[in-house]
């Protein structure tokens, strides 16, 4: 099993600052039941330019002289009959395609402050949010240990880039930033993404919409609980007593955000 690599560490956070994960009650309790973080399947996202070689982006604006956010449609649509009468273009889409069945991925929020957008994209008002240090993280979180054919496994801050303008690719910047799963474009610049990836030697083996990690100590985990902020008061009590009963006595916050009614 490869141990984890950090991705240009100086831009990675600080073992004692935290990474969020904001869902519904249902995968609060998912987790506490199974112990284990997913790992999804990067063509699963719904963003269809995941996993994008640099190198396509130009040569699809360079070969079709359309705006490269176009290069999404054949991505959706990649039969190739409804692909242009060009080979070295469908042959470029298949590689996205394989990049993206390759590649499973677990996407935190990078913040330490509680972020009311976050919980209005990923959350409700009986939803959560999961709050680890990323110290306890890139230390504990690991594949499954039964999983086949695992390539790399690696952490890196997400790098937000125009697609739609290949005039702001700076030479040393990001066609020289290896990790295809570490770049999106920058209309999704508010998740303010940290992954841990784990990259499969090929998609050809049986295609998994998702990865398990090992089963995880929540206590050495050092978990904390966070509330939305519109939960009412006894559904909040549930969650405590919840925690409680799992030994988690200190695992539950209060929601820092104060709304009107």
């Amino acid at each position: 099993m490869p141990k984890l690599k950090l991705i240009k560490e100086e831009n990675l956070p600080q073992d004692n600052e935290y990474l969020w994960r904001y869902f519904d009650i249902h995968r609060l309790l998912n987790f506490i039941q199974n112990k284990q973080v997913r790992f999804t399947r990067m063509d699963q996202f719904e963003d269809t330019l995941e996993g994008i070689p640099f190198e396509t982006l130009i040569k699809f604006t360079q070969m079709s002289n359309e705006p490269t956010f176009s290069l999404a449609n054949f991505i959706l649509n990649h039969d190739k009959n409804s692909l242009p009468l060009n080979s070295k273009l469908s042959n470029r889409i298949e590689k996205i395609l394989q990049i993206q069945s390759s590649h499973y991925v677990s996407c935190w929020f990078y913040e330490q402050r509680e972020s009311m957008a976050m919980w209005n994209l990923y959350s409700n008002p009986d939803g959560v949010a999961l709050k680890i240090s990323f110290g306890k993280l890139k230390e504990l979180l690991e594949p499954n240990s039964e999983e086949q054919n695992i390539q790399d496994y690696f952490c890196g801050k997400v790098e937000y880039q125009d697609f739609r303008n290949k005039n702001l690719y700076p030479d040393n910047g990001l066609s020289k930033l290896g990790k295809v799963s570490l770049r999106k474009d920058v209309s999704f610049s508010h998740e303010k993404e940290i992954r841990f990836v784990i990259k499969k030697k090929d998609s050809s083996d049986e295609l998994k919409l998702g990865i398990d990690s090992e089963p995880l100590d929540l206590g050495e985990l050092d978990i904390r609980i966070v509330c939305h902020p519109r939960m009412v008061s006894w559904k909040r009590n549930n969650i405590r007593q919840l925690l409680r009963n799992i030994n988690l006595f200190k695992a539950y916050e209060h929601s820092e955000i104060r709304l009107r009614n």
